[in-house]
């Protein structure tokens, strides 16, 4: 019972990320574009969000030990994995997770965070290579840019108060 919650919370990411492939076009059809992408957005961001909570509540089993340059990397590339999400639509979405999932891999060498984001570093690869074949573009302007630092800051001071665990080394 000590995985249950952890098993369930990666099982409906994974199938809310699977089953709405299939009938989008039904979805988007009934609902409408903007509030398919709206509502699915924040589905999947509330199922993220109990997934990494639940990866924090899980039995703890080290793989690998944690070292402070490992924390120093994560707060490095964080501000570039925000700043990719903002400017690149899809392509720099996948790109900004993969930074995200694989700085967050290294920096928490315990299975249960292996296992979340392992698995989402997979599924943003595959995402970036399935968007770069379709082709990238990317958005700059300033608008996104402050978006992105304010997004990163908001992230980085809200760490501890959501996630239990502070950002810093």
């Amino acid at each position: 019972m000590e995985w249950a919650e952890f098993s369930l919370a990666l099982a409906a990411f994974l199938v809310s990320h699977v089953i709405p492939v299939r009938f989008r076009g039904a979805l988007v059809a009934r609902f409408g574009r903007r509030t398919y992408l709206v509502g699915y957005s924040l589905l999947s961001l509330a199922l993220l969000y109990w997934l990494i909570v639940a990866s924090g509540r899980a039995p703890f089993v080290e793989i690998w030990p944690q070292a402070g340059w490992m924390r120093w990397l994560v707060n490095i590339a964080m501000p570039v994995a925000v700043l990719a999400a903002c400017l690149g639509g899809m392509v720099g979405l996948m790109a900004g997770v993969s930074l995200w999932a694989g700085t967050h891999l290294l920096a928490n060498g315990e299975l249960a965070h292996v296992v979340l984001f392992g698995l989402l570093l997979a599924y943003a690869l595959f995402g970036l290579a399935m968007g770069l074949r379709r082709g990238a573009t990317v958005r700059l302007g300033w608008r996104r840019i402050v978006a992105a630092l304010l997004i990163w800051a908001a992230l980085f001071h809200l760490h501890p108060l959501v996630v239990g665990v502070s950002p810093l080394p």
